[in-house]
């Protein structure tokens, strides 16, 4: 089970979202408060958009199939660069030689030629009985971008094919029919190739005005009888927190409160010990927030497919 931030608000150093807190996003890679029974060490990535860089429409893009912790580059950059929107993802795997460990399949997903970004906390049971049959739901210019194994990529690529524009400034209600409507083609392949095994999918989307995130699972609490235990046969978790700013306040890092909704966090678990200013985001609900004149307008929706 993988772990997922995302930021959206006052420009921040990203260094006080991956290191940090006390539960910072790269500690969870080695020692996740909400999965303690299974590492994220397949990979870590990362887009952050930039207002005040060249081409700010185009994020920063770091990924390596590496160990994130001892990564000196990426705790260099994390203390230079100060973005007002950030996607990082830690992949996580079974532990099994199967697994493919490469950059191709390192998240969030951004294919060329767009400006919008996916990453994945979640699997699609028996995804590669479905592979095949999902091609006639993907735009000829997206399926021939997907280069790794995973199911994340075709789920990006099947967003992608449901927006009405592949750049441009994205209308929170496009955004959301797309994320339905991938939703709704995934339960109508899983139909067809009779699956119904639990399979969690929560997603998260940024342009760098917007995040929206899922927490959603098709078929919830179905599993083979003779399966072995699985992080995939639950919820995965989806927390947020939003106010004025994020940083050290009080000597503890939080969000400061304040009828200012300019900065927002949500991730697959909050990053601190205590969670008192967290929100745990219901099941199948679909979260908005969008950055307008400087403020954050945060939305949520059910997920009824």
């Amino acid at each position: 089970m993988c772990r997922i931030l995302a930021y959206l608000g006052k420009p921040i150093v990203v260094e006080e979202l991956l290191y940090k807190p006390d539960n910072s996003f790269i500690k969870q890679s080695y020692h996740p408060k909400y999965m303690s029974h299974m590492l994220n060490l397949a990979g870590f990535g990362m887009v952050a958009w930039d207002p005040a860089s060249h081409n700010p429409a185009a994020p920063f893009i770091y990924k390596t199939p590496n160990l994130p912790f001892y990564d000196e580059n990426l705790r260099s950059l994390a203390r230079k660069i100060n973005p007002q929107c950030l996607l990082a993802h830690l992949r996580g795997v079974s532990y099994s030689e199967k697994q493919v460990i490469s950059l191709h399949n390192v998240h969030p997903f951004i294919f060329e030629n767009t400006n919008i970004a996916l990453a994945h906390n979640g699997a699609l049971m028996n995804f590669d009985k479905m592979k095949y049959l999902l091609t006639e739901f993907i735009k000829p210019q997206y399926l021939k971008e997907i280069r790794g194994t995973t199911d994340s990529e075709w789920i990006y690529a099947i967003f992608l094919s449901n927006l009405p524009e592949q750049t441009g400034n994205h209308q929170s209600d496009d955004i959301g029919k797309a994320i339905i409507e991938t939703l709704k083609i995934l339960q109508h392949v899983r139909h067809k190739c009779q699956i119904v095994i639990n399979s969690p999918v929560n997603l998260f989307i940024s342009d760098g005005r917007f995040i929206a995130a899922t927490r959603f699972a098709f078929d919830y609490g179905w599993q083979p009888l003779d399966s072995a235990v699985s992080t995939h046969f639950t919820y995965h978790s989806l927390w947020y927190t939003y106010g004025e700013s994020y940083g050290y306040y009080d000597n503890e890092y939080k969000m400061k409160g304040s009828k200012t909704r300019s900065s927002f966090i949500i991730s697959s678990e909050p990053l601190t010990s205590d969670a008192a200013t967290w929100i745990s985001v219901p099941e199948y609900t679909l979260v908005i927030a969008n950055l307008e004149d400087n403020q954050v307008r945060i939305t949520s929706h059910d997920i009824n497919i």
